[in-house]
């Protein structure tokens, strides 16, 4: 039989593990590194902008801006945002029926 003690020990190794995983993610520069690759794509688009300045071309905004965005919907993603929102749906319906009845029962004296 599994005690409660061992599994708030478990969770504090797992919190303390993740702890150092991101300290010397950090501290080995994974998050610099990261951040220079973004710096060093914008300064790649200054560039290409100078250069068509002194071409003479068209400047437009779209050309330049670097739009990084990522898509994480996938069948997981999209069945936990179902679930929520039926959850959501129906812990309202609920609420208003627990609170319509206190108030009918409060108007009713």
């Amino acid at each position: 039989m599994i005690s409660y003690k061992k599994i708030f020990h478990g969770f504090i190794w797992i919190l303390f593990l993740g702890f150092l995983v991101l300290y010397f993610a950090q501290a080995g520069g994974y998050y610099d590194d990261l951040n220079n690759k973004k710096s060093s794509l914008t300064e790649e688009k200054i560039k290409q902008f100078e250069q068509d300045v002194k071409d003479g071309k068209e400047i437009k905004v779209e050309n330049y801006v670097v739009d990084i965005k990522k898509d994480y919907n996938n069948k997981i993603s999209s069945f936990g945002l179902f679930t929520s929102k039926t959850f959501a749906k129906y812990f309202k319906n609920f609420m208003n029926a627990v609170f319509g009845g206190i108030d009918k029962m409060v108007s009713e004296q």
